[in-house]
C-alpha cells in the first residue's frame, strides 16, 4: 500500500468530542482511593472533562435513612417514618470527582428502596443492589430530586452546578436497569425534569440513555408533546450486546456446562466470563463504521436537540478479552475518525476496571471494560486515546474508508504532520500484515508511536510474568514502565515503509 500525503487538500477542524466525557462504573466505587487515582490519571492524560456513572441514589449511598434501618429499633411504632434525607456520600463522591479535576455528568439513579414502588434489583449481588423500579409516589419523588438538587447548589454554587449535565435513569429500555415500559420512563421523566427545572431552569436535563439508540425519535415527540422540560438527547450504543442480541436459548444449556466443567476445573473467574459470553465467531461479522450507523440515525431522530453518546465501546461482553488488547485500541481510533463535530459528547464506557455491576474481579487483566486496569496500569485503548489527544487541531480530507485493511488519517497543526494508520477489524482471529510506503516532501525527521503486540501491551508483559493472580505495586510500576506509549525518532527522506498488522495503531509524526 502506498500513501502520498498532499498538504493541499482541504482542511476540517479535528473532532476531540471524545474527550468531553467518560463513564465509570457506580457511583460508590468513587469513595475508594485507587478509583479516585483512575479517574484523575484519564483527566490529567487525556484531557477528559466529564465523568458519568450510575447509581448516586442505590442504597449503599444512603440518601434516604429511617430508624427502621437499624434492625433493632424496626418494630418499633412509626420508625420507618422517622426518616430523613441525607447526601453525606454524595457530596463526598462529588468532592472526589471535583478533586480529580473532572464535572460531573449526573446520572439520576436508581430508586432509594424507601421511595420504591417495588423491590427489583436490576443487580442484586454482594456490592451492588440498585433498585430499578418506579416511585411509589411520583410526588415524593420530585420532593427528593429538590432536595437533591438544593444540595447540590448549597454545596457547589449555582455556577459551577449549571455547569453539570442531569440525565435522567440509565438504558430504561433494558429490564436490567429499569422494571416498567416506555410509557412509565417517560412519565418518570417528566416528573423528574419538571422537579431539577423547579430549582433552578438554568440546569440541562436530557434522556432517555436508552441501548443501541432506541425511543430517541419517541422521545423527542413526547417531550415536544407533553412539554416536559429537555435540554440535550443522551443514548447508547455498541457494536453488539453481548447478552441481549446474541444470547440464544441454546447458549443457557452451554453455560451450565461451562460452569460445571469450571468447578471442576477451579478456572478463574474471569475466564470464566470470557468461556460464557466471548464468542468471537459472532463478533467477526460486524462491520466497519457501525458506530457511525448509529449516531447518523440517532442525530436525525434527535432533530435538532445536542446529542450525547453516553456510553460506547468496542464490545458489550463483560470478561472479552479484547478490552485488555489492540483490539479495543484500533476500534476506537476508527469511530473517532468516524465523528464529524455533530456530536455533544462521545463518552467512552469506562474510565476504570474497578468494575462491580457484573462482579468486582482481582485478576490484573480480565476483560473488563475500562481504559486503566484494576492496578492502575494504563491500557492500549488508554494509549489510542493517548494517541487521540495528540492530534494537531485540523485535518486533511485525504485517505478515505474501506470494507477492510489499513486506513490513515492525517492531520496538521502548519508545522507538523501526522499520519494515523489502523486497520481495525472485529474478526478476533485474524492476522494479516500490510507492508505500507508513506510519501511526504519537506520533513526531516519522523516519530513513530506504536500500539501492537510488542508495544503499549500491558497485558503481554503480565502473563510473561507467568500471569499471577496478584501483582504488587511494584510490579504494577514496571509493567506501566515498560509499557508506555514512546516515539520512536528515525530520520526522515522523503519516504518511510513500515508493516501495520490486523488491529495495529500507528502514528507518524513528520517534523522539519
Amino acid at each position: 500500500m502506498n500513501i502520498k500525503i498532499d498538504l493541499s487538500a482541504k482542511r476540517t477542524p479535528t473532532d476531540f468530542s471524545w474527550q468531553f466525557g467518560m463513564g465509570n462504573d457506580h457511583a460508590a466505587t468513587l469513595l475508594r482511593t485507587d478509583t479516585c487515582e483512575h479517574i484523575k490519571l484519564v483527566h490529567d492524560k487525556l484531557g477528559v472533562k466529564y465523568i458519568r456513572f450510575h447509581g448516586i441514589f442505590d442504597d449503599d449511598m444512603l440518601c434516604c435513612q429511617s430508624l427502621s434501618d437499624n434492625p433493632y429499633l424496626r418494630g418499633l411504632t412509626s420508625a420507618g417514618k422517622c426518616g430523613v434525607y441525607n447526601f453525606h456520600e454524595v457530596g463526598r463522591v462529588y468532592d472526589n470527582v471535583l478533586k480529580a479535576g473532572l464535572k460531573p455528568f449526573v446520572e439520576l439513579s436508581f430508586m432509594p428502596s424507601r421511595l420504591a414502588g417495588g423491590k427489583k434489583k436490576g443487580f442484586p449481588n454482594a456490592r451492588y443492589r440498585n433498585n430499578i423500579t418506579m416511585p411509589k409516589d411520583l410526588t415524593k419523588w420530585q420532593d427528593f430530586i429538590r432536595a437533591f438538587i438544593r444540595f447540590l447548589l448549597g454545596r457547589y454554587g449555582k455556577e459551577e452546578v449549571e455547569s453539570w449535565y442531569f440525565e435522567v435513569w440509565n438504558e430504561p429500555d433494558l429490564g436490567g436497569f429499569f422494571h416498567g415500559s416506555r410509557k412509565d420512563y417517560f412519565k418518570l421523566y417528566k416528573a423528574t425534569a419538571e422537579a431539577v427545572k423547579s430549582v433552578d431552569g438554568a440546569l440541562r436535563v436530557g434522556g432517555p440513555s436508552t441501548s443501541a439508540c432506541r425511543w430517541v425519535g419517541d422521545f423527542v415527540a413526547f417531550c415536544k408533546r407533553s412539554g416536559a422540560p429537555v435540554d440535550f438527547v443522551t443514548t447508547h450504543h455498541y457494536p453488539g450486546d453481548g447478552f441481549g442480541n446474541t444470547f440464544t436459548v441454546s447458549d443457557a444449556f452451554k453455560m451450565m456446562g461451562t460452569t460445571k466443567e469450571a468447578a471442576k476445573k477451579g478456572t478463574k473467574l474471569g475466564e470464566i466470563y470470557q468461556k460464557l459470553f466471548f464468542k468471537p465467531q459472532i463478533y467477526a461479522k460486524w462491520h466497519r463504521g457501525v458506530l457511525k450507523e448509529f449516531d447518523e440515525k440517532a442525530l436525525k431522530e434527535a432533530n435538532g436537540l445536542p446529542l450525547f453518546i453516553t456510553e460506547w465501546n468496542s464490545m458489550a461482553v463483560f470478561g472479552s478479552p479484547v478490552h485488555d488488547e489492540k483490539y479495543s485500541a484500533a476500534f476506537l481510533v476508527r469511530a473517532a475518525l468516524d465523528l464529524e463535530n455533530k456530536l455533544g459528547g462521545y463518552m467512552f464506557w469506562c474510565m476504570s476496571d474497578v468494575f462491580e455491576e457484573m462482579a468486582l474481579i482481582g485478576e490484573p487483566f480480565h476483560g473488563s471494560y475500562g481504559v486503566v486496569s484494576v492496578d492502575g496500569i494504563p491500557k492500549p485503548n488508554f494509549w489510542a486515546f493517548k494517541l487521540l489527544s495528540m492530534l494537531a487541531p485540523e485535518r486533511l480530507t485525504v485517505g478515505g474508508k474501506a470494507k477492510e485493511g489499513v486506513e490513515y488519517a492525517a492531520f496538521t497543526d502548519g508545522e507538523k504532520v501526522q499520519v494515523l494508520l489502523y486497520d481495525q477489524s472485529s474478526d478476533y482471529n485474524k492476522h494479516e500484515t500490510t507492508p505500507v510506503t508513506v510519501e511526504l516532501a519537506g520533513y526531516g525527521k519522523v516519530n513513530v508511536y506504536k500500539i501492537d503486540d510488542t508495544h503499549c501491551n500491558p497485558k503481554k508483559l503480565w502473563q510473561e510474568m507467568g500471569s499471577p493472580d496478584y501483582i504488587t505495586p511494584e510490579m504494577a510500576k514496571d509493567i506501566t514502565e515498560r509499557s508506555r506509549l514512546v516515539p520512536e525518532t528515525q530520520p526522515f527522506a522523503g519516504k518511510l515503509t513500515l508493516n501495520v498488522s490486523t488491529n495495529d495503531v500507528v502514528m507518524l509524526e513528520f517534523t522539519k
